[in-house]
């Protein structure tokens, strides 16, 4: 075999190895379990809000994972993340690599909500409190109520 120029990933081998030795340590159960039940979490908080749509199985139906893909009826997915990210929430916006299944769900795009174990309760209630008050800013542009 001929060798590559250039020096091995050394340094990213070894971020890897101790990124695995941190995880194996909190334990992979332990992970799962609780990115299950904030995704539960998530997605009963937000199917509350009225005017969403959210994407996947309810979690009466299968289990979920710690992310919630959905739309606002009111408000494009691309304005809805920019001011979300104004007021320092993070949401992923687009197709996410799933352009067959937006175009069956007639879907331009959505909005997903991801969490994982560095995420509490407390960052659910910030993210929907704070997805409430853009949708009640675009609300007020349009000269409606609030619903909020």
């Amino acid at each position: 075999p001929i060798a590559s120029a250039g020096t091995p990933a050394i340094a990213e081998a070894i971020g890897l190895g101790a990124a695995c030795e941190y995880l194996d340590k909190i334990g992979m159960k332990r992970i799962h379990d609780h990115e299950a039940a904030l995704g539960e979490y998530l997605y009963r908080e937000l199917e509350k809000i009225p005017g969403l749509t959210l994407y996947g199985p309810r979690p009466d139906q299968q289990a979920r994972t710690g992310l919630v893909a959905f739309n606002c009826d009111s408000v494009h997915a691309t304005d809805l993340s920019f001011f979300l990210d104004q007021e320092g929430i993070a949401v992923r916006t687009g197709h996410h690599c799933t352009q067959p299944l937006h175009r069956e769900l007639g879907a331009a795009g959505s909005i997903r909500a991801s969490l994982y174990f560095y995420n509490g309760s407390d960052d659910v209630d910030t993210f929907v409190l704070k997805l409430k008050e853009v949708i009640s800013m675009f609300d007020s542009m349009k000269g409606g109520q609030s619903i909020f």
